[in-house]
């Protein structure tokens, strides 16, 4: 009785407004962390059936486009006096790339390990777990390619303007500098907050690039791994020859993507997903009562 009460007193609020008036607070509903995740895993379902010609080439262009992350970064430094709070400024350059890839809807791996494991956690079967390993082995690959050509095309102009070039290895010295262990957790923490960055982008409509450039901001300045632009400051090292190939990759590659795996998929996405499972059975239950 109790509860019938409490729904008939619902009722007769709305019916004591207007259709605009409850059209007007529809609309300043906040979105359900339920319907932002069905948003994401229709974007991941897409993903994941998209042809390999199409997710090969978005994802070396992405990869060239994350490298402009480093450039703009050592030309806001190099303009900068040397002084404690250069980076400050300087990391503001970092979150360029990420405008060029996130805004351009080109494949970034790094978006994809929340985008992509979002259809696998809604229904999982082998045909999905497959379609998943196929996306990210191809845009991890071609992302780092993109990366490493844009990172030889960065030295091999080291004559053009050498202050930019003296600047972006050092820059990349101090990127590629931490041990494996060091490198993975810092991955974790540029892992979680690329996948936080997809979870608010059905909510942020025009306020998108603020948002881009406030999260990648934090990964720069914070001095956060991650595995796409780091390739780039990898490859510079390796053809000036203060790295070895293997060093790079093992040393760099393999430990920053593994981190951001862990932050993105691991830790982001499944703690999200503890949190709605529940509320997504209970509205399936609810339209099979329907």
């Amino acid at each position: 009785m109790e509860d019938t009460h409490k729904e008939n007193h619902v009722d007769n609020h709305d019916e004591a407004l207007t259709s605009q008036e409850q059209d007007a607070l529809e609309d300043q509903a906040p979105i359900r962390a339920v319907a932002i995740f069905e948003a994401i895993r229709r974007e991941g379902r897409t993903e994941l059936y998209r042809p390999l010609g199409a997710l090969a080439m978005s994802g070396l262009v992405a990869g060239m486009a994350m490298g402009f992350s480093v450039l703009l970064q050592s030309l806001l430094r190099s303009h900068l006096p040397d002084t404690e709070w250069r980076p400050l400024i300087d990391s503001f350059g970092y979150c360029f790339g990420f405008l060029l890839v996130i805004l351009g809807q080109l494949q970034l791996f790094t978006e994809n390990t929340i985008k992509a494991v979002c259809p696998v956690l809604d229904h999982p079967s082998l045909t999905v777990f497959l379609r998943l390993g196929r996306l990210w082995s191809i845009v991890l690959v071609t992302n780092v390619v993109g990366a490493a050509c844009f990172g030889a095309a960065l030295w091999l102009s080291k004559d053009v303007q050498p202050e930019i070039w003296q600047t972006a290895y050092e820059l990349s010295q101090k990127a590629v500098s931490y041990g494996f262990t060091e490198t993975l957790l810092r991955g974790i923490g540029a892992g979680w907050l690329v996948a936080a960055l997809v979870w608010m982008r059905p909510t942020t409509g025009s306020v998108q690039p603020m948002i881009i450039v406030l999260i990648t901001y934090v990964i720069a300045l914070a001095g956060f791994t991650h595995v796409v632009a780091g390739t780039t400051e990898a490859a510079f090292l390796v053809l000036e020859g203060d790295r070895t190939v293997g060093e790079a990759v093992f040393g760099y590659i393999v430990p920053a993507m593994l981190g951001n795996l862990l932050g993105g998929s691991l830790i982001f996405t499944m703690l999200v997903w503890v949190q709605i499972r529940n509320e997504l059975r209970m509205d399936a239950d609810d339209h099979l009562k329907e």
